[in-house]
């Protein structure tokens, strides 16, 4: 399929809020999904969007056709690593609206990622990716991409009713 990619402008927005929200709500477990609305959601990404955008090398890249049509997008950034300490560069999210993906459209952000990274002078490209997001993980771990941390969090039932 041919493509190309191009900066995010204004325009954009709505496409990029929507598969940001996309991404989001999909990630999230059945358990935060029942517990959270989808406008707190979307409120929560507002605030989150403001802050990391706002940020040096943050960058939105749209993925379209040649008529112009957006099919995906990369949000590559900086994340400063807790443990050593390092600038790494980030995929904040790498998404492609479902009837276009297993194009290897996901594949071609992913390498504009690292080349972006490169460009950058970065040593390390990191990511974060849903457990249950098994075609993203397959493709992540075919590309060299390994799992260095894992999330792990807990519900908290109101009146502390979780069992000891």
């Amino acid at each position: 399929m041919e493509l190309r990619f191009r900066t995010a402008t204004r325009a954009d927005n709505g496409f990029f809020r929507e598969m940001e929200f996309e991404t989001t709500w999909f990630s999230l477990s059945s358990a935060d999904q029942a517990r959270l609305s989808e406008r707190k959601v979307r409120r929560a990404l507002d605030d989150t969007h403001e802050i990391l955008l706002a940020r040096p090398g943050n960058r939105v890249v749209i993925a379209e056709t040649p008529e112009g049509d957006p099919v995906g997008l990369l949000w590559y950034g900086v994340s400063r690593n807790l443990i050593s300490g390092e600038d790494e560069a980030w995929i904040y999210n790498l998404s492609v609206l479902p009837a276009f993906r297993r194009q290897g459209i996901g594949r071609r952000l992913l390498d504009h990622a690292e080349s972006l990274a490169r460009q950058d002078g970065h040593a390390v490209l990191g990511l974060m990716v849903s457990q249950h997001n098994v075609g993203a993980r397959q493709l992540y771990e075919e590309l060299g991409f390994e799992t260095t941390n894992l999330v792990m969090r807990r519900v908290l039932q109101p009146g502390g009713s979780e069992a000891s």
